[in-house]
């Protein structure tokens, strides 16, 4: 037999046991999203560098790929349209010069058939439209070669003129919305070994000492900013373009036939009269075409014909 009061205690036990685990349950959640917020608080730096990290690291390789294309470039024998090693005083009367980033800061307005641009889209087997900006809505074939991913031009700067070899820059900068400002471009030299001298792969490295005077103060605390010594000049990419100048040697001991060298699309370059012995034509840009005609008078008879990616001799006999 079950008495009353037995049944009425059991009641109350039960009853005391749903409350005690439908607190305890709340507790647990509570504690649970607690947790979790601790942890989405420690995460969420942790997933944004792994989100930048992965960012720039594609862009490095979009800058490897391009440094590529503009690399095979010099030696393609047509200097306006294809051969981003065209420069003043290294072309022929009828090429033009590469256009080459002209500021550090704007987007590019246009397209023109000579932009570097334009050179690197054709080799790429692409179509630029002349007179068009590159940008996503108006040529979006166009635009991923002239900007990065986050809409800041991807720039491309000729070194000053050298002895030995012809250096490029190609720098794209990943920060977003004007939050890290580079120095307005001036075409000095100064500018240019700033930046090729510079560290862009260290994430403590100091800004060039030569930026101080050409940023705010401001600017300058951006690029610096970051805890534990980091900085923010991993932020920008570089990469450095070499291109070797060569000379070539011609030794003509032919006693009748001058030597005629033709290079940078210029015919009769350079004349190695008829029992000369060694003579040498000034700097060449490497992978230019070299011809060799011999002969009483120009054009005469083409000898010899390779690209120079050496200091050769060539002997008339």
């Amino acid at each position: 037999m079950v008495f009353p009061s037995h049944l009425q205690s059991n009641r109350l036990r039960r009853a005391n046991l749903r409350r005690f685990i439908r607190g305890f349950s709340l507790l647990e959640i509570v504690l649970v999203l607690f947790v979790l917020g601790l942890l989405a608080a420690a995460l969420v730096p942790s997933v944004r560098d792994v989100i930048e990290n992965g960012r720039i690291d594609a862009e490095k390789r979009s800058l490897d790929d391009l440094a590529n294309t503009v690399t095979a470039s010099f030696d393609n024998t047509d200097l306006t349209n294809l051969n981003l090693s065209a420069l003043p005083g290294t072309i022929g009367p009828g090429d033009t010069a590469t256009e080459f980033s002209a500021s550090s800061t704007a987007p590019y307005a246009t397209t023109n058939n000579s932009s570097w641009f334009a050179k690197v889209a054709r080799l790429k087997g692409l179509s630029p439209v002349i007179g068009s900006p590159p940008t996503p809505a108006v040529q979006p074939a166009l635009a991923p070669i002239a900007f990065n991913g986050l809409a800041n031009p991807r720039l491309l700067f000729a070194g000053p003129n050298e002895t030995g070899q012809q250096r490029f820059l190609l720098i794209s900068l990943m920060a977003p919305g004007g939050q890290l400002v580079l120095p307005a471009y001036d075409g000095s030299v100064a500018w240019f070994n700033a930046i090729w001298n510079g560290d862009w792969d260290s994430r403590t490295a100091a800004v060039p000492g030569y930026w101080t005077g050409l940023l705010t103060p401001a600017q300058l605390a951006a690029w610096s900013q970051g805890s534990g010594g980091l900085t923010q000049t991993w932020r920008l990419c570089v990469r450095r373009i070499v291109l070797p100048k060569f000379i070539v040697t011609v030794n003509n001991n032919n006693p009748t036939n001058n030597a005629y060298v033709s290079f940078n699309n210029t015919p009769n370059a350079f004349t190695a009269p008829a029992n000369s012995g060694a003579q040498s034509t000034p700097e060449i840009l490497g992978g230019r075409l070299i011809t060799v005609n011999q002969g009483t008078a120009w054009p005469g008879t083409e000898a010899l014909r390779f690209h120079l990616h050496e200091n050769p001799t060539v002997t008339i006999q």
